[in-house]
Formats: structure tokens, sequence, C-alpha cells
């Protein structure tokens, strides 16, 4: 199959590439193919088509659609939320009840990703409104019965957001991350840092590390990017990257002047291993995004 892949001991459970930026290997979109199928995380919004002929491989009808779950609504998660539920009229989209006002209304959505992203803004798609009606509000705890013994179980894990869910597919006892667990490079089998502004909050996320790490999973779902299957020594290794990180840019700004010579440092020591990832526009604007998080941060601390 070109669009969806199976992934392996997990019968039902696929593995769409989103295409992010361009990219190959570096976005993913899940579909649950149960007698209630449902999407997990939706790419931007022009993943969509792709998600869509990844559900027509299956030979399942957007039709056969009953959820959309989005970890959270930053634009590379729930930017094709929009057009899949225009798509997929049976569908009900599911996200936290902290950001789920911005999937309806998301003007200011999409203004906070502008001032975030900057010049990189024209990669992040569109942001098309979804009737409230066609909304579900999540807190985190709420069940999913898809049938054929796949159910699926909101966990909230604020840090990287404040309204930031993952998902537990209690049958497979898989946990689909969305970036509450980093990202994962899978050609360095390396985890980076995912920590943008306006909301990181490092307790949080440590929090949240550890609540994902008592579920005990057997398989971690990342969207960024595929499947991995140590889940406690990754999900440790993540606590222990994230606080590191944080305090390199402490101790940065200690040692020198302004923020923009911190981003400066850190560009020159990560820029040449990340150049393997990305290109050197996407290297900067990684990099810059996820420092700017850890320094606002800082300034709340």
């Amino acid at each position: 199959m070109e669009y969806a892949r199976e992934l392996e001991g997990l019968g039902g459970i696929y593995l769409v590439d989103t295409n992010q930026f361009g990219l190959e290997g570096y976005g993913a979109a899940y579909i649950v193919d149960a007698p209630v199928a449902a999407i997990v995380e939706t790419g931007l919004s022009y993943s969509a088509p792709r998600i869509l002929r990844a559900l027509a491989e299956l030979g399942l009808s957007p039709d056969e659609v009953g959820f959309i779950l989005v970890s959270h609504v930053h634009l590379d998660h729930a930017g094709g939320a929009g057009p899949l539920a225009q798509a997929c009229p049976n569908a009900t989209v599911a996200a936290h009840e902290r950001g789920a006002k911005h999937l309806v209304k998301p003007a200011y959505l999409v203004k906070s990703v502008r001032d975030a992203t900057g010049p990189m803004f024209c990669h992040y798609g569109q942001a098309a409104p979804i009737p409230r009606e066609r909304l579900l509000e999540l807190e985190g705890g709420e069940l999913f019965s898809l049938g054929e013994g796949f159910q699926i179980r909101a966990i909230a894990t604020p840090g990287h957001a404040p309204h930031h869910l993952c998902f537990f597919e209690q049958k497979t006892r898989s946990l689909f991350t969305g970036d509450a667990a980093g990202i994962y490079w899978p050609e360095a089998d390396r985890l980076l840092p995912t920590t943008p502004p306006p909301s990181f909050d490092l307790e949080r996320s440590l929090e949240s590390v550890q609540l994902l790490r008592a579920l005990k999973p057997e398989r971690l779902l990342y969207t960024h990017f595929g499947e991995h299957d140590r889940p406690a020594a990754m999900l440790q290794t993540y606590a222990k990257l994230l606080q590191d990180w944080v305090e390199e840019i402490r101790s940065l700004r200690k040692q020198l002047r302004g923020d923009g010579a911190v981003k400066q440092a850190l560009l020159e020591e990560y820029g040449p291993f990340l150049e393997g990832l990305y290109d050197p526009q996407m290297v900067e604007h990684e990099i810059t995004m996820n420092a700017q998080g850890v320094l606002q941060y800082l300034d709340r601390s």
C-alpha cells in the first residue's frame, strides 16, 4: 500500500505519513481499522487528502470514521481536522476542552502559529473551522469503544501545552504520544525536545511523562515519528532530555548577553547534527522555536 502502513503486531492500526513540510518520516497520523474507525492525529490541512487515500486503500469509506482524535490544536496535529470532518460526515472530532474552541474559531490559533513560526508560517497550511456540534470536548479519562476489542482512553498530559492529550489503546497497549514524549528520529534512534511557545512547562511535562510510564504501554506511536517498542526506556530518556535541555538554556542565559545570543549558541551546537533531518531553514526554525518556548518558561518561573 502506498499511503497506509500496518504496524507489525498491532493488527488494525496503520500509520500514514502526513508528509509534513514536504518531508518523509516527520509527521504521522494513525488509522484504527475497527467497526467504528478512528483517525488519531490529522497532520496539517494539506495532509487530509493523504489520510483519505489511506482510508480508501484499507477499504474504508469516510462514512465509517466515527472519531477524529487530536492530541492538541497545534496545526501540525489538528490542521487536518477541519477538512477531514468535512469529508467524514459521521465523525466526531474530539479534543481537549481548553483547545476545542480554537477548532471552532481558528483565527486566534492561526495568529499564534504565525507569531511563533515567523517566515516558516507558509508551511503550516490552513485551519478550516469545525461546527461546534461536531466537537466533543475532553478533559481526560474518556473511553472510546470502537468494537473488536479496540478501546482508546484519553489521557490528560499538559506540559507541551495545557490542552495536550495522549491516547492509550488498551487492547494493544499502544500509546499515541502526540508531543508529550518528544520527537523520535528513527534513523538515529534519537529523541529531540519539543518545547514550543507559548505554554511549555517543564514540571507539568515531567509529571505527564511519569503518568505515561505508569500506564505501562507496550508500544509508543509517535506523531513525530513512528513506532517504538521500548516505551519505558524512551519515556525515561525523554524526561532526562527535557531537564538537560532546560538547564542548558538556563545556563547559557546566565553566560551570554541576550536571548538572541542563546539561540545562536544552540544553533551552532545542534545545527550540524539536525541537518540530517531538516533542511537549513527548518534547522534554524526548530532550534529557535523550541529555545523560545524554554526562555518564556524561564521568564515565568
